[in-house]
């Protein structure tokens, strides 16, 4: 049997994670129900050897499997000492059972429960241990904890901040809670989501120099651009940290800021000139329209006028790119419609997330589907203007991207 064995890798496949697996929700196709028996399979190996640590792993065999989704080809991992056989492996010459295909997806849903998980299991005669199946779920959460901290290119053209409000079960209550989604395009044109953090306190300098030291210590070193919403306490964070990167506050927002602060022709007024801004071959003069908006109505308004005074230089930003690039850099919509895919995950699982890991993983889930296919190619817009993008990049860094001279 020995020189039989595969290398200890399952062939032709890469196991699926638990966010791909929790697409068994929505109807799994059987390749998706392939991934879920082997990486389960594997799991379930693995602490098959670590209660028998003499014992070692020795490849795979195929077999195939009968299921109500269609026929299944199979990796079965197997042990050195022959005595190893998967739980969640129907006996030999059986076809699988509805239950079962129930049991992974209790096992791997959204709202995770043990009592029902159990039940399952116990009617189909299998003996998962409350310690193993703590081990078997511990196994596909690793697999989210390693996207999580996984490394970011040390430089990027964008990184994108935005707020994502939701509600999420904490005990017996549900309470309100942000989950800011950090989002990232590199030199090559490519967007990545490279972070979410759930927050449930106030915002603050402190708070944003926690999130912006983690992207750091992930590799992320040198940001051309941050987009972001006036957060509180970002801002500064940016300036302490990533003192040469070039800061947009987020247009659309200050737009709707200026909706809800001043009267409705005022803020009509307000909406053309962010309307010109954004299409401006001046800089100056656009500037110099804005500002004098700004004079004419500061006795009006003092406290939305006077905020956005002292962040005018974070408004105007994006000027210093291409035309052509700028619907890119002065809004965080590419962050916003992801969220909005977050919203109705929320809404379709009764309002509100089961827990952090629930809404944590369901990001990841969207995260999963987009790179797969809306994020495999880049922005064309942006790919054509990577040499403008790189020569202000040279000027604000003094090294040209990619350089470790």
């Amino acid at each position: 049997m020995a020189d039989q064995a595969r290398h200890d890798q399952p062939p032709r496949r890469t196991p699926w994670s638990l966010p791909q697996i929790q697409a068994l929700r929505k109807g799994a196709t059987a390749k998706v129900l392939e991934k879920a028996f082997e990486v389960l399979m594997k799991a379930e190996r693995d602490l098959h050897i670590a209660e028998q640590p003499e014992d070692k792993g020795n490849g795979y065999y195929e077999r195939s499997l009968g299921t109500p989704m269609g026929t299944l080809s199979l990796a079965v991992p197997r042990d050195r000492d022959g005595d190893f056989r998967p739980q969640i492996l129907p006996q030999p010459h059986m076809r699988d059972i509805e239950e079962r295909a129930e049991m992974l997806q209790a096992l791997f849903g959204v709202s995770y429960s043990p009592a029902s998980i159990g039940s399952v299991l116990h009617s189909l005669g299998m003996h998962y241990s409350p310690e193993q199946l703590e081990g078997l779920k511990k196994y596909y959460i690793d697999e989210y904890q390693a996207w999580a901290s996984k490394e970011l290119p040390s430089e990027c053209i964008g990184l994108f901040v935005d707020a994502y409000h939701t509600e999420m079960r904490h005990g017996a209550r549900v309470r309100k809670v942000v989950c800011f989604v950090v989002l990232g395009i590199d030199f090559e044109g490519l967007k990545d989501l490279w972070g979410v953090y759930v927050h449930t306190g106030s915002e603050s300098k402190e708070y944003w120099l926690t999130v912006l030291n983690d992207l750091i210590a992930r590799g992320l070193k040198r940001p051309l651009y941050v987009i972001s919403d006036d957060f509180p306490g970002l801002t500064e964070a940016v300036k302490a940290l990533y003192p040469q990167a070039l800061h947009q506050l987020c247009l659309l927002h200050l737009a709707r800021n200026g909706r809800r602060n001043m009267g409705a022709d005022d803020a009509r007024q307000f909406s053309q000139i962010i309307r010109e801004l954004k299409d401006a071959d001046n800089e100056e003069a656009a500037g110099q329209k804005l500002q004098a908006f700004l004079d004419t109505h500061r006795k009006k308004y003092p406290a939305f006028i006077g905020g956005l005074e002292r962040n005018r230089e974070h408004y105007v930003a994006f000027l210093h790119l291409p035309l052509e690039l700028r619907k890119f850099f002065y809004t965080t919509n590419s962050v916003e419609s992801f969220n909005s895919v977050l919203e109705k995950i929320r809404i379709a699982h009764g309002g509100f997330f089961q827990s952090e890991q629930s809404l944590k993983i369901n990001i990841y889930i969207r995260y999963l589907r987009l790179k797969g296919k809306k994020w495999t190619k880049g922005f064309p817009s942006i790919k054509v203007y990577l040499y403008a993008c790189r020569q202000l990049f040279a000027q604000r860094y003094g090294r040209a991207p990619g350089d470790r001279s």
